[in-house]
């Protein structure tokens, strides 16, 4: 699961509390690995966190998060509730292509040739049910070339579905990450200890 932590486009303070809620999860003892990170502008900031891991528990803070502290940055500063979103989401499914569940089947070639094309089953289609993918070669005589030819041509298409899907996922957390929901927080901290009240 990716776990996609944002202060959207927020002021510093809210980068802030991201920077407060990664150092609280280490704490608490949350499992994860960071895979991305954009650092904020100022010291102990960060502007957005992507992060793998399989603890389902981060599926309970999905949603905004609060922040309640004066501004670290700005003492005189009159509010003191600092927005950011936690949002979640599966992994792309197509991480690993088990090669074992290609279907093979031959068949004759549909365009027009000489007798060895007419007569034999040279053609390959290969299929990859779980994600409804196929293939087709005859563009050579032997029917082994043309299996290497029509498996290599199923993997390129998974390869091109899971950038999609990267692509997919990558827009959304772009498109979430931006505006973040004030109000109705899952989850609220206090003060520079970050504490959960």
């Amino acid at each position: 699961m990716l776990v996609y932590i944002s202060a959207g486009s927020g002021v510093a303070e809210v980068a802030r509390a991201v920077w407060l809620f990664k150092r609280w999860l280490q704490t608490e003892g949350y499992r994860f690995e960071v895979l991305e990170v954009q650092r904020g502008k100022e010291k102990n900031t960060l502007q957005s966190l992507l992060l793998q891991s399989d603890d389902k528990s981060f599926l309970k803070m999905q949603g905004t998060l609060l922040w309640r502290s004066q501004s670290p940055f700005r003492p005189r500063h009159k509010r003191k509730n600092w927005y950011f979103s936690l949002q979640c989401y599966e992994a792309t499914s197509v991480s690993e292509v088990d090669e074992s569940k290609i279907i093979y089947q031959t068949m004759r070639s549909p365009k027009k040739g000489g007798q060895h094309v007419n007569k034999t089953s040279s053609g390959i289609r290969a299929v990859y049910p779980p994600l409804g993918i196929e293939a087709i070669a005859y563009d050579e005589r032997s029917q082994h070339q043309n299996r290497a030819l029509a498996k290599e041509r199923v993997l390129q298409k998974i390869a091109i579905l899971k950038i999609q899907q990267d692509q997919k996922v990558t827009q959304e957390r772009w498109r979430e990450g931006k505006c973040v929901e004030r109000g109705y927080e899952v989850m609220a901290f206090q003060g520079e200890r970050f504490e959960k009240i």
